[in-house]
């Protein structure tokens, strides 16, 4: 391994740990710098599409376990808890959820695996083109490859010049992980993810598992009493009173923060590359974030097999961007324009999600993502890997 490429990464989150594991397999010596003091995850669910199933079973991350939530439809319903589309899944499509310290925890673990080296406490203040990342205190780290996989708030992207611009939007969430089963969710409801509108505000019900719940509660940043935290749960059962059982047992609650919207003018700066929200930041209402931030990880490491000389690295880089960047951005414009709909009035809205989601190809652009097949993947359709119980 004295002769193998390096690379560093700034960012242990999902997209540097997978684009870590995938270049470790491949040959290279990686470390990952991560500014916190330990990999954490804040405590919230996230969806895993077929494409980030695809992700981790081709890195070997054990994520899903069979006590994860395998849901089978998207369901919108009004405020008056009416079904406006049932969101079935086709049968290529596989939507699995878990809580995020567990996706963090696997890609973690894979990474390990592999030989990724991770520093904890060591935060990224800025980067060259020149596969170098900079810390405080004037000390610096060279590599053949840099990556910056640091976030929204991307150190390595404002050092490089690459941001065109970073916009926060008017909705946000207040984001609570509940104790709840299938029976909370009524004889209907179970087997299903659920998205009810009301007014400007969206509670969204995810099952991640047996015992567990995720709620996201999703308002604009002028609503006070929805954005409130502790959670106003008063004002919440007002919106959504057919879910009082749930909303009653919201305890501990991550604060109401927005979304994020990043544009970049390139994947790449000479030997140096952003990924996930670094470059494409998008609202999280197709629940592709952390799968796109996975897909270019492990695609940007495809596209640098058998390589022989880092001079052809930018080459490479420029490839990888040229490849990866419409479906990423795709996901952003779509994510966006999804969330417009919030602002209208209900039976407007009503109407228009009725229609949109009925229509084949809105759907198709909606699913394009979780039907694509992610650079660096096997066959569609292979088993995922199941972690113990």
């Amino acid at each position: 391994m004295s002769n193998a490429f390096k690379a560093i990464i700034a960012g242990g989150g999902f997209g540097g740990l997978t684009a870590a594991t995938a270049l470790a397999q491949r040959g290279w010596s990686v470390t990952v710098y991560e500014r916190q003091h330990e990999l954490r995850a804040s405590g919230s669910g996230i969806y895993i599409w077929e494409n980030g199933l695809r992700i981790l079973d081709a890195i070997g991350a054990q994520v899903v376990s069979r006590d994860s939530f395998h849901g089978r439809a998207m369901e919108q319903r009004d405020r008056n808890n009416q079904v406006i589309d049932p969101g079935d899944f086709p049968p290529s499509v596989r939507l699995v959820t878990v809580a995020r310290k567990d996706l963090l925890n696997g890609l973690r673990d894979a990474a390990l695996r592999a030989g990724v080296e991770i520093r904890t406490g060591a935060e990224v203040i800025g980067a060259g083109a020149a596969g170098d990342l900079h810390f405080a205190g004037a000390r610096s780290a060279q590599a053949d490859l840099a990556i910056g996989a640091d976030g929204v708030w991307s150190a390595v992207r404002r050092a490089l010049g690459l941001e065109l611009f970073h916009q926060q939007t008017d909705e946000g969430a207040l984001r609570a992980i509940i104790p709840g089963t299938q029976e909370d969710l009524g004889f209907d409801g179970q087997g299903k993810y659920i998205e009810l509108w009301s007014g400007s505000r969206r509670l969204l019900i995810t099952p991640l598992n047996r015992h567990e719940i995720y709620l996201a509660f999703t308002c604009q940043k002028d609503d006070l009493a929805g954005k409130a935290s502790p959670l106003d749960k008063a004002a919440w059962i007002a919106s959504f009173p057919h879910w009082a059982h749930l909303i009653e047992r919201v305890d501990t609650l991550l604060p109401w923060a927005p979304y994020s919207i990043v544009k970049v003018k390139a994947w790449s700066a000479g030997r140096t590359a952003l990924i996930g929200d670094a470059a494409h930041a998008q609202p999280p209402n197709l629940g592709q974030g952390g799968g796109m931030a996975m897909q270019s990880g492990l695609a940007l490491a495809t596209f640098l097999e058998d390589l022989e000389d880092r001079r052809d690295i930018p080459e490479r880089l420029q490839a990888w961007e040229a490849h990866e960047r419409e479906l990423a951005e795709h996901c952003q414009r779509w994510s966006c324009l999804y969330g417009e709909v919030s602002v209208l009035p209900d039976d407007a809205r009503s109407r228009i999600i009725h229609h949109g989601m009925a229509d084949p190809w809105v759907r198709s652009q909606i699913l394009r993502a979780a039907q694509s097949q992610p650079t660096g993947t096997q066959r569609p359709g292979q088993p995922v890997r199941l972690a113990a119980n």
